[in-house]
């Protein structure tokens, strides 16, 4: 140890460490760099996706086993409680509308999925069909492959490789009867595989180097850990969209390193990355073999530790400073306050900022008012506060009480002989009652911004006579502080919109024909796109009872104007017939009771980001977007009994 530490190597380490540290603190950095806002690219929940008919690599006469492999993924994985499958004349609608035609390539794919709001596309392969006639008793193999694509990029993220098996028995020894459940026992199988796959998400932390020099350098949260190995390769995801690609290059417990594969929009901290997935293949002997990156070192050379702590270093002392914003994640979400249109605000703390220095946060809003270090804020929150909701106006934050911190601009030091003085201290402003007034217009799209005021610490010099920036010259020493505004971080677009409001069946109607319900309601300004819900549970809060249509508004611009959806027949809707009461009902079991069936409208402007706030769980970090809606309050009706059946 004490030749270590005796060693020339080690004290230019020791001195190279210290500086990085500390150096930054003195740098003089007049304004923190801007931090972006979180996306919300991270999936969670149930995904919804369409599933695309598979095709039959094992010859013409297994072409209708690609069919039933399509039918039974698409069933097996709406059983499982985690995918949203769309119907298959859904998509065919879909299609049609936008004038595509089976089969689709991947732009074809993509615009159906968008088109449909789903986030995954589905598809596979029959790849080969093999009898043994020799084993006892005879067995039918069926190779099934199922590939989950990213709706926006075509990325893969998840699929399965599997065999499925039928044996011959009594009553089922026809090689055609064989197939189709080996083929049932491969989409099981395949799906449970989709299932247990477990694929590394991420943020990406920082990077060093220049997006456009090739040299940038990414640190992500995942590691080893996390099922991150060397060479495995993400997708970097910005707000849903695909932005860049990523390769893990040096992997540790908790953290890996990559390097950029594809820079495409540009990669940024706070960006999101998903694992791009293995695809398993089928061998010549007909067996699975999972696709694996090549291994490499998964620890860093000496040199890179070295650099890894500097940079740490760094990235450490540039935030005891202010060198980055202390916040980060602002999401805004259109929502109701008292039945009326309402945007919540939430933002968080940086990781790497300043909330121990932050003395309190401000609210702006675009394009009414927007960021300005010498105007008025919506609001001013104090630093243990992280969401605000903005109302319509003549509503205001400000009531001629309540009073903000206004840093005023940099001084230029002290006299040069009695070291640095403090820069900047915060004036305290209080704005007359209703200086700045709630959104003026509801049915509008706004971007809100949050800033923080912060007090950081800036050093005299002991060089010179002459007195610098933010501290004097001279033989003094002394630490000051100052207070500075950050940079603004961004939310996505938000449009405040009312409730929608219901014209018919009427609440509380009787003898309504499930075969033929027409739903009408009237347009709200901003409101683009409506989603009907039909359900047997009165809360709404049972989603695997909740039937869903989205309906584009034929007023998106004006209110009142009434919309129309003819139902299709609910009588056999699936997802109302999983209620067993409903069931009893239209199979006319004897003593069955009418049940009461609910049915509400959600509105939203489209291009919102990530959108209203999430019906089910009312958490800002939801991506999932099937609740994301402005929602009426529910009304009930009572079905007619059915007709009986045909003779």
């Amino acid at each position: 140890m004490k030749r270590i530490r005796k060693s020339r190597a080690a004290r230019i380490l020791t001195w190279l460490l210290t500086a990085a540290m500390v150096a930054p603190i003195f740098s003089g950095i007049a304004m923190p760099s801007t931090a972006y806002a979180q996306g919300s690219a991270q999936s969670g929940g149930v995904q919804t996706v369409i599933v695309i008919d598979f095709t039959n690599k094992a010859g013409s006469a297994y072409d209708s086993l690609a069919r039933l492999a399509t039918d039974a993924v698409a069933v097996e994985l709406a059983n499982s409680g985690r995918f949203e499958v769309l119907k298959r004349d859904e998509v065919t609608r879909a299609a049609t509308e936008l004038g595509l035609h089976a089969p689709y390539d991947q732009i074809a794919r993509s615009k159906l999925a968008m088109q449909l709001g789903a986030s995954g596309i589905v598809d596979g392969t029959i790849a080969f069909v093999r009898e043994d006639t020799k084993s006892t008793p005879h067995t039918v193999k069926v190779g099934l492959t199922i590939r989950i694509s990213e709706a926006s990029s075509g990325d893969l993220i998840n699929g399965a490789a599997q065999i499925g098996e039928a044996r011959a028995r009594p009553g089922l020894s026809d090689m055609a009867s064989l197939a189709q459940e080996a083929t049932n026992n491969a989409a099981i199988a395949g799906v449970r595989q989709i299932l247990a796959n477990v694929l590394p998400e991420g943020t990406i932390l920082s990077t060093v180097g220049s997006n456009t020099g090739g040299s940038l350098q990414i640190i992500i949260n995942r590691g080893s850990r996390d099922g991150v190995q060397p060479g495995m390769q993400f997708i970097v995801l910005r707000d849903r969209q695909r932005v860049g690609r990523i390769e893990a290059t040096n992997v540790f417990p908790t953290d890996s390193e990559a390097k950029v594969i594809d820079i495409g929009l540009g990669i940024r901290p706070e960006d999101k990355v998903r694992a791009v997935f293995p695809m398993p293949e089928f061998t010549s002997h007909f067996e699975v073999t999972r696709a694996r990156p090549a291994h490499r070192g998964a620890s860093m050379s000496a040199l890179g530790k070295v650099l890894m702590v500097l940079v740490a270093g760094v990235v450490l002392a540039t935030a005891a400073k202010g060198g980055s914003s202390s916040v980060t994640g602002v999401v805004a979400e259109p929502t109701v306050v008292n039945g009326g249109p309402a945007v919540r605000i939430v933002w968080r703390d940086n990781m790497f900022g300043n909330s121990l220095q932050t003395l309190e946060y401000h609210v702006w809003r675009t394009p009414d008012d927007p960021f300005n270090y010498s105007g008025t804020p919506i609001a001013a929150l104090p630093q243990v506060t992280y969401t605000y909701t903005d109302q319509p106006a003549p509503y205001s934050f400000w009531d001629g009480n309540r009073s903000f911190l206004q840093p005023g601009v940099p001084t230029t030091g002290g006299n040069g002989g009695n070291g640095g003085n403090n820069g900047n201290t915060a004036s305290t402003k209080t704005p007359a009652a209703g200086a700045v007034t709630g959104f003026p217009v509801t049915g509008n799209t706004y971007q809100y911004a949050v800033t923080s005021v912060i007090r950081r610490p800036v050093g005299g010099s002991n060089q010179g006579t002459g007195g610098g920036v933010n501290g004097g010259g001279g033989n003094g020493t002394t630490t000051g502080t100052e207070d500075i505004e950050t940079s603004q971080v961004a939310s996505g677009p938000a449009t405040p919109v009312n409730i929608p409001l219901l014209s018919s069946p009427l609440d509380q109607a009787l003898n309504v024909d499930l075969r033929n319900v027409v739903f009408q309601w009237q347009s709200r300004t901003g409101a683009d796109v409506f989603q009907v819900e039909v359900s047997t549970d009165r809360t709404f809060k049972n989603r695997n009872l909740i039937e869903r249509f989205q309906v584009f508004s034929t007023a998106p611009q004006a209110d009142g104007v009434t919309q129309i959806f003819k139902a299709p027949d609910l009588s056999r809707d699936a997802v109302l017939l999983r209620d067993p009461a409903f069931a009893s009902f239209v199979n006319r079991v004897p003593g069955a009771a009418t049940p009461v069936v609910y049915w509400r409208v959600g509105g939203r402007n489209s291009g919102d980001r990530p959108g209203p706030v999430d019906w089910m769980t009312g958490n800002h970090t939801v991506t999932d977007n099937t609740f994301r809606f402005i929602y009426s309050q529910p009304r009930a009706f009572s079905p007619a009994p059915l007709p009986p059946p045909p003779p």
